[in-house]
């Protein structure tokens, strides 16, 4: 696996990578960049979309379309919001961050990047967000505890201080 990026992301994604297994024959690129107000990290890959279609009933009118998804190869493009340069509490921005790359990752990991982005916010609650939280607050607790550091009860904390950052922007 190899990754690349700017210094202060690259060196937050080698933590988050300690508690993933590794992704294998992957290549992550990671960076701050400018997104939209409400979004706080964006991943891309190169997706290879295959339609199928094939007529259907009596007189043949409608089609049936078949849809398949595959990653053409394994680079993933990982964009962090460049609100959390503002943070000027190193110690904070580092927990930040690293708790939206754990979110991307996890995408990475499940594979929802295959998934259509069409009706994103149906599928949000449905799908791909289902335990996409609970998920991400055990990686962040199982590298605060690697590092040390107290284990979180809850991303309230987190989820606030996001919530405070965009408020200012």
């Amino acid at each position: 696996m190899e990754i690349s990026g700017e210094d202060e992301c690259l060196l937050f994604l080698k933590d988050c990578l300690k508690v993933f297994k590794p992704f294998r024959g992957a290549y992550i690129r990671i960076n701050y960049s400018d997104l939209p107000r409400n979004v706080l990290g964006r991943v891309n890959a190169d997706l290879q979309i295959t339609k199928t279609s094939r007529a259907r009933g009596l007189f043949r009118r409608r089609k049936a379309t078949k849809i398949s998804r595959k990653i053409v190869k394994k680079e993933f493009y990982i964009r962090i919001s460049s609100i959390f340069l503002r943070v000027t509490d190193t110690d904070l921005r580092e927990e930040l961050v690293k708790s939206v790359i754990m979110h991307e990752l996890l995408h990475i990991e499940r594979g929802d990047l295959i998934e259509s982005s069409k009706d994103y916010r149906r599928r949000k609650h449905k799908k791909l967000h289902s335990n996409l939280e609970k998920e991400a607050l055990q990686k962040i607790n199982a590298l605060r505890l690697i590092k040390g550091l107290d284990a979180l009860d809850s991303d309230d904390y987190l989820q606030k201080e996001i919530k405070r950052l965009i408020s200012g922007y």
